[in-house]
């Protein structure tokens, strides 16, 4: 009798802690700037390479196919321009991540951990630039463009392409067979040039790229798989976010709005919403990271940009699930991954679905509404 009373005391001690902590909640003092806190907090259980075989690591959903287990990402540069809009397929990938290239436009990086998820039509595609090279080389990633930058006497994307040793499909090289030209829209070639994710899969099988993924922590965050994240560390730097604004330049400035039914961030580009050129539907993502970073203006006489990404403590913030947090960034070298951090110093771990990351010039502050 006496060890059955102990038994009951102790299963009542524990729900009482378990009530306790559940029942904590941001006090929504939610700043932009600061070091990064010392305090401890116990990490996440749940590991990239604790995941289930077929858990997608960039989005914690398990639907992987059999082959992209274990498999190297794929990564393709997309046109952000007006002729380029709405993009085919801008609502399928994974990861999308937009910086400023020449004139103040953006250009995309959209990331795949599946191939097989790449819809029939996808762009459109476009030329390289050095910085998304290298982002792709951390993740060994294969690289997907039609063209890059080239300029004599500047370390630019087709250098790079080299010098890193990048598996690359190259669209100037295989025009007409694993790329092709939209023939719906009334603009110029250049803003209709197209892939799809069959003709990915056969032009790494003929090319012979390998597709097993060799690099360990190759992922920019972890990911959970049990829901929304709600432990988002010091809570002096956390707050609502009912909507997130980053300004690029003045001709692009995006604003992303919470939408409460489906836990989803709307995309909006210069206040009007983002569509996918192949179905019509609206791009929201999960969540939103953005990374601040000098971004400098080299001397190519066409304005091509130098993104200081080699940054061990660079600033950004993260939204989700209605709530903001802010976030460190860092990369080590060219080769090296991109990884995020949490103000505590631990690996962020994000909630499961897409995410967008902005890549933003560290003088363009978001603004952040609750």
């Amino acid at each position: 009798m006496k060890n059955t009373l102990i038994k009951v005391i102790s299963i009542l001690m524990v729900l009482a802690v378990i009530l306790t902590f559940g029942a904590c909640k941001d006090n929504n003092n939610y700043e932009q700037i600061g070091d990064v806190s010392t305090t401890e907090k116990e990490e996440s259980t749940t590991e990239n390479n604790e995941l289930p075989e077929n858990v997608n690591p960039l989005t914690g959903r398990a639907d992987l196919s059999n082959s992209a287990i274990g498999a190297r990402p794929i990564a393709i540069m997309v046109e952000n321009s007006p002729s380029a809009r709405p993009q085919w397929g801008i609502t399928t990938p994974d990861i999308v991540i937009e910086g400023v290239v020449e004139g103040g436009i953006t250009r995309m990086m959209w990331i795949y951990a599946d191939a097989e998820d790449i819809p029939k039509k996808v762009g459109p595609t476009r030329s390289a630039r050095h910085d998304y090279v290298e982002i792709a080389k951390g993740m060994n990633a294969i690289f997907v463009h039609w063209g890059g930058s080239d300029e004599k006497g500047y370390t630019l994307a087709y250098p790079t392409i080299k010098n890193l040793g990048v598996n690359n499909i190259d669209g100037m090289k295989y025009s007409g067979t694993y790329f092709f030209r939209d023939t719906t829209r009334n603009t110029s070639s250049e803003h209709r040039g197209c892939t799809s994710g069959a003709n990915i899969i056969n032009a790494i099988s003929k090319i012979g790229y390998s597709t097993k993924q060799t690099v360990k922590d190759w992922a920019p965050f972890k990911v959970t798989t049990d829901g929304a994240n709600t432990v988002w560390g010091d809570q002096s730097v956390t707050g609502p976010c009912s909507s997130i604004t980053i300004t690029f330049s003045s001709g692009y400035v995006h604003t992303f709005k919470y939408d409460a039914d489906s836990k989803k961030y709307v995309n909006y580009l210069n206040n009007k919403v983002m569509t996918d050129g192949n179905d019509g539907k609206q791009m929201a993502v999960e969540n939103v990271i953005v990374m601040y970073t000098p971004i400098a203006t080299l001397n190519t006489g066409k304005g091509h940009k130098e993104w200081n990404m080699e940054i061990t403590n660079g600033e950004g913030c993260y939204v989700s699930n209605g709530v903001g947090q802010k976030i460190y960034w860092k990369k080590d070298g060219k080769s090296s991954a991109l990884k995020f951090y949490g103000v505590n110093g631990q690996e962020l771990t994000v909630n499961p679905g897409q995410t967008w990351i902005g890549v933003v010039p560290q003088e363009n502050r978001t603004t952040i509404t609750e």
